[in-house]
């Protein structure tokens, strides 16, 4: 690579380059059989296609570059790389069930293209096609791209029929540049509209097992979340999708739990604002692992002399930085403090419980349809005729699926608030998805058993973690609460060491010094004196007795509600000297 097409080391931020070939890989196939080349007095086996082979006598074949493609030509020949390959993809339509896949091309002048095979076209091209092979394509129709979904640099995407022909380049074409990538710096998501689509590079810093997950029209893939962060100071939820939960999603994890972080290199990839900010992979992604470019060294280096140990910002609400995720909050502070009025939403957690639940629409139907992994669920009307009409997607389906929209009250000790909890944070709260609990109510008209569930949540302890955002309604601006996650309180000793907090911030004012183990000390050492008399806890072989003389003190301790969850974990304890 020609050094000026090289990024800084420094930083590895808005550099658009290629990766570089690596030496002493295994050859691609002499043919599209992948059977060792022919010599030239032996007729070739016929080209991967349904009509005559791409060139005759031997013949050299006359390209035309990908930019000079138009519809109006049905006979060429383009040379180019495949620089992405989607997963086969389910449909239903008029004309009865389909499936499709598609392939991003790129040739020596730059120009790129997406290929389309459906059906018969996939069956017979899908397992030929490989990410960074070189291959000739001959025919095919040219349809302009439906920009919403295609975001290559190209108006038009071809579309691969019976004419079409496909041949495996025995030589790996060097003019032809590999995967090539846009950086840009993970803070920058914060400011980017949903659907962005975007090219990351960052260090791994967790990755989660890869889990099932059904889809709203029944069929069912895997998802696996991981941390990504970078020099920017900030880190992102990545969640793949399908197929890349398995080679490279494993892979990850493997790397993750062997105590090594790689360096992971991802192009294409989709912003969302679920929770925070997020970033999916889609079926055109592409994922490098411990890429050879330079940038990836210099972020790699930054890591392990630095970066591990600096502060780090996380822009998702599930993600593990010391971000906005753990801004605990009252419900009284909402309002103190003018939460949600500037022009982002505030993120915050506060500790209550759900006190009244809305049973008249808790739930409502909506669209299934989905496009490049992405699920409408607008809502969808019933036309009386069996069919479910969506005015977003402009089309009917035989079939909605449920999701939630709890209108809630929640409740801490300083006051009450309305929320509203979608799907996920819905299930989360009533611990049933919303198809089976509008079953008991609609279907099965089981007032009984709708009753009971409903009653089961009010008063249990939530974290929820709330998105506080003003919105006008009729010219009138509110501010409004949105359950994005809740997690009932049950691990009681995460929530204790949290209290400690507030009470090492009182035992620093007061000069008696940190409690061991809050602020960077290997073990938590507590002991509390009541009327009734001393309990301890001794966590690390020797016993920290904190003096709490009167009500006046337990007070300035921290808020009523706190002081309860603190005072019940102390019942259990022993008494010293006991």
């Amino acid at each position: 690579m020609p050094n000026s097409q090289r990024p800084l080391l420094n930083s590895h931020q808005n550099q658009r380059f290629a990766i570089p070939g690596t030496g002493g890989g295994i050859s691609p196939p002499g043919n599209v059989y992948g059977r060792p080349a022919q010599p030239s007095y032996q007729q070739p086996p016929p080209a991967y296609t349904n009509n005559g082979p791409a060139a005759k006598n031997g013949a050299a074949l006359r390209t035309v570059p990908i930019s000079a493609l138009n519809p109006y030509q049905r006979t060429w020949t383009i040379k180019a790389r495949v620089s992405a390959k989607s997963q086969v993809k389910h449909y239903n339509n008029a004309r009865g069930p389909g499936k499709l896949f598609n392939f991003d091309l790129r040739d020596a002048h730059g120009g790129e293209i997406r290929a389309v095979c459906f059906n018969t076209q996939l069956d017979q091209f899908y397992d030929l096609i490989e990410v960074d092979k070189v291959y000739l394509i001959s025919r095919g129709s040219l349809k302009p791209a439906n920009k919403q979904f295609n975001h290559l640099n190209n108006d038009y995407e071809v579309s691969l029929d019976a004419a079409t022909t496909i041949e495996v380049c025995s030589d790996d074409d060097s003019s032809i540049p590999r995967q090539q990538f846009d950086f840009r710096q993970i803070s920058e998501i914060a400011n980017m509209d949903k659907d962005t689509m975007v090219d990351l590079l960052g260090v791994v810093t967790s990755v989660s097992p890869s889990s099932p997950f059904t889809r709203k029209d029944g069929v069912e893939t895997q998802k696996r979340v991981l941390q990504l962060r970078d020099m920017s100071g900030c880190s992102v939820e990545i969640t793949f999708w399908g197929g890349f939960c398995n080679a490279e999603g494993q892979q990850l994890q493997s790397l993750c739990d062997s105590g090594s972080n790689p360096v992971l290199a991802l192009r294409s990839v989709r912003v969302g604002e679920f929770k925070g900010r997020n970033v999916s992979t889609i079926g055109s992604s592409f994922l490098k692992i411990n890429p050879d470019f330079p940038a990836a060294e210099s972020l790699r280096q930054w890591y392990i002399t630095e970066g591990k140990n600096a502060a780090c910002t996380s822009l998702s609400m599930g993600g593990s930085g010391m971000g906005r995720t753990d801004d605990r909050k009252t419900v009284e502070q909402i309002k103190a403090e003018n939460l949600g009025r500037s022009e982002k939403p505030d993120w915050i957690t506060v500790k209550g419980a759900i006190s009244h639940i809305s049973t008249d629409n808790f739930c409502y139907p909506a669209c299934t349809t989905e496009v490049n992994g992405t699920r409408c669920n607008k809502k969808v009307t019933n036309n009386g005729d069996g069919m479910w009409q969506c005015d977003k997607c402009e089309q009917s389906t035989p079939n909605c699926e449920y999701r939630y929209m709890l209108q809630c009250q929640i409740q801490d000790y300083t006051g009450t608030s309305y929320a509203t909890a979608f799907h996920d944070a819905g299930k989360d709260i009533i611990g049933l998805p919303a198809q089976d609990l509008y079953s008991i109510k609609h279907e099965d008209q089981d007032d009984e058993k709708f009753a009971d569930i409903i009653q089961k949540v009010r008063f249990e302890l939530f974290l929820f973690k709330l998105k506080v955002k003003e919105e006008v309604f009729n010219d009138e601006p509110r501010v409004k609460c949105y359950i994005v996650n809740a997690q009932k309180l049950e691990d009681t000793s995460k929530e204790s060491r949290f209290l400690l907090g507030p009470i090492d911030s009182l035992l620093v004012d007061d000069g008696l010094g940190p409690t061991p183990g809050v602020s960077g000390a290997a073990a938590v050492n507590t002991g509390f004196t009541s009327n009734t008399g001393t309990y301890s806890t001794n966590m690390s072989g020797r016993s920290y007795l904190l003096q709490v003389s009167s009500r006046q003190r337990q007070c300035q301790l921290g808020s009523v509600l706190q002081m309860q969850s603190a005072w019940a974990l102390l019942q259990r304890l022993p008494r010293a000297g006991g």
